[in-house]
């Protein structure tokens, strides 16, 4: 949840599904975090190693598929749960409709709104006078 200096806005985590089509073959991703500009996806290793994708997109909560083209920002192999690899992607919204790029930018603010008022109330709790004594 820790602000990247290189980003304007939030980036969030999620656990949503996209599909991205490259050369006319499909494959699945999870997509692990979100920001109103850009996704980072995991995927199993191996399928073409392109600088651009056509992603379509789950945003968590909405009855609705985005479609969007991506840039790779980077794509590297990362160690997984349960001593497994993963290819781990940074990709870029290049263009998408202005209705999922709205789409998107509410959820993601929704959520950081959310993941904000919890981590400030965890604080404000903190400073109780009943925690001040232990």
């Amino acid at each position: 949840m820790a602000a990247d200096p290189r980003r304007d806005g939030p980036r969030v985590p999620v656990e949503s599904l996209c599909t991205e089509l490259t050369g006319g073959a499909f494959r699945h991703a999870l997509v692990v975090d979100m920001s109103e500009d850009g996704l980072r996806i995991q995927r199993p290793i191996g399928g073409p190693r392109t600088r651009s994708l056509q992603l379509e997109i789950e945003i968590p909560g909405v009855d609705e598929i985005g479609w969007a083209s991506a840039q790779v920002c980077f794509d590297e192999v990362r160690p997984a749960g349960g001593g497994g690899i993963v290819r781990t992607s940074g990709l870029r919204l290049v263009a998408a409709a202005q209705r999922h790029r709205r789409i998107l930018r509410e959820y993601v603010h929704d959520v950081w709104r959310e993941l904000r008022r919890e981590a400030d109330m965890g604080a404000y709790l903190l400073d109780a006078s009943c925690y001040l004594r232990g």
